[in-house]
Parts: C-alpha cells; sequence; structure tokens
C-alpha cells in the first residue's frame, strides 16, 4: 500500500474568511480524494496485470517448448495450474491464437499448431539468418558480464543434461540464447526471433525424445569461445551449428511412436516459469 502525506493539509480558520474557508476545505477534500484514488491504483493495476502475465508466460512456455504440437490448451487445466480464474487464460489464448501461435479448431477448443516437415525447414533455414546475424552483433557488444551471464546460463544446461531434466535443459537452451541475442541491442531483430521461437518452440520438446539425449551444449561452448576472442565469425558458426544440430534431431523424433503420446502430455510437466 503507498501512503501519500499531505504537508499543507492544516489551515488556520481564524485567518480564513467563510468562502476561503470553503475554498480551502474543497482542495484538501480534493486531495484526499486524489491520495486516495493514488492508494488504490497499485491495486488496480495488480488485477490488471493478471491477464497480461498469464499470456506472457504462456508466451514463455511456447517458446520454451513447454507445450508440444497438436496439444489441446485446457482452460480449466491452465486456470487451475496458474491460481486464477478461465477468463484471464481465455484472454490470453485469444492473443495467441491471433498471433499464430495458437490455432483454433472446429470444436472450438485452441491448441498448439502442427508443424509440417517443409514449414519446419523454412523455419530453422530463417533462424539461420536472423540469428546468425545477432549473433555476430551480440559479438562486437560483448562484455565482460554478457560473457559470465551465458557460461552460468550454459552450466546450468549441462548440469540439467546430465540429469536428464528435459524441462531444464528447454528453459536454460531458451535463456541462453534470448540473452545472446538481445546483447545485440537491435529493436528489429528480438521480435524477429520471438515470433520465430513461437512458431518453432513446441518442437523443441521433441528433440529431446532419443534414448541417448542428442543435446551436448558444445555449440554453446563455441559460442562463448567467440564471444570470449571478440570473432564473431566464431560465434556465428556456434550458433549455425547449435540450429542445425536441433533441426537434424527433429527429423526422426516427429515420427517416432512416442510423439503421439506426447501430445497429451500432462500439465504439471509443463513449464511455467517467468
Amino acid at each position: 500500500m503507498i501512503t501519500h502525506i499531505i504537508a499543507n493539509n492544516r489551515v488556520n480558520p481564524h485567518c480564513l474568511t467563510e468562502n476561503t474557508k470553503e475554498n480551502a476545505m474543497e482542495k484538501i477534500a480534493s486531495r484526499r480524494q486524489a491520495d486516495s484514488d493514488t492508494a488504490e491504483e497499485p491495486n488496480r493495476r495488480a488485477r490488471g496485470s493478471v491477464p497480461e502475465e498469464v499470456f506472457q508466460r504462456l508466451r514463455r512456455g511456447l517458446m520454451v517448448g513447454a507445450f508440444v504440437p497438436g496439444q489441446v490448451m485446457s482452460l480449466r487445466k491452465l486456470a487451475a495450474s496458474f491460481g486464477t480464474s478461465p477468463m484471464p487464460i481465455r484472454e490470453a489464448l485469444t492473443r495467441l491464437v491471433v498471433i499464430n501461435a495458437l490455432e483454433d479448431t472446429s470444436s472450438g477448443s485452441v491448441r498448439v499448431p502442427r508443424l509440417t516437415p517443409k514449414k519446419l525447414n523454412e523455419l530453422f533455414t530463417v533462424r539461420e539468418l536472423i540469428e546468425g546475424l545477432a549473433t555476430e552483433m551480440a559479438c562486437r557488444n560483448c562484455t565482460p558480464a554478457l560473457l559470465k551471464a551465458l557460461t552460468a546460463i550454459n552450466g546450468e544446461l549441462l548440469d540439467a543434461i546430465a540429469k536428464r531434466n528435459l524441462i531444464g535443459c528447454l528453459s536454460s537452451n531458451q535463456r541462453f540464447h534470448f540473452t545472446l541475442y538481445e546483447a545485440a541491442g537491435s529493436e528489429v531483430i528480438m521480435p524477429l526471433v520471438e515470433s520465430l521461437w513461437l512458431q518453432f518452440g513446441p518442437t523443441m520438446y521433441l528433440s529431446l525424445l532419443s534414448p541417448d539425449m542428442p543435446w551436448d551444449a558444445s555449440a554453446h561452448v563455441e559460442i562463448l569461445e567467440g564471444l570470449q576472442a571478440k570473432k564473431p565469425a566464431i560465434a556465428k558458426r556456434g550458433v549455425l551449428r547449435d540450429i542445425r544440430n536441433t533441426a537434424q534431431s527433429l527429423a526422426p523424433a516427429l515420427v517416432e511412436p512416442e510423439a503421439a503420446s506426447l501430445l497429451s502430455a500432462p500439465l504439471d510437466d509443463l513449464y511455467f516459469g517467468n
């Protein structure tokens, strides 16, 4: 609760005419009403921030890979998971449909789109162009703080790989890439990157289906080496290798029998972090 103190509310009634008193009291009342409105403002913002928070968390979940292609988005289960009513969930899902991150079905439900091999190949081709450029720009802007942050995130990824914590892998991988690309300092590139990840992100879970997890983060090591040496070409090469490795691991995963069972993955397995 925000408390405002009005220092000049006290007046001496003996020094005022009747009209002046009335004017003064009106000003005081007006100020107090303004204080009351301002005090309630954080509560209004808090209530208004719920739909936005839900939207951002669902959006992040899609980019991370917490939802899989074909998965129906249950209002009831999502509301229970978020601890909200269905209304902000419905609003967030509608917004995600508008930006093509989700799609309506003939039955009236909302689901994660299934990607055709053709579209998936196009997405990864565009990823190489956009994310390769972002990496080169980030390398030129690299600071010790950025290198330290990326090294720490990659350490978390390696730990998740060792523990076969799939959601931990997906989350750390997304944070690594986005922290890198944001360092490019471009207002144009990041919205493009986010749009690409919203579209292909749900397939990332499928890239981890192999009994021998294909992820070893070796491409991230090459990226870090390029950043440390201030050599954009090396950092870019690491990003391109990472993208291509993921694309290759997805090809067989999309036709494996296990892929169908993942389409009904329990909600508790999904990632809802910030």
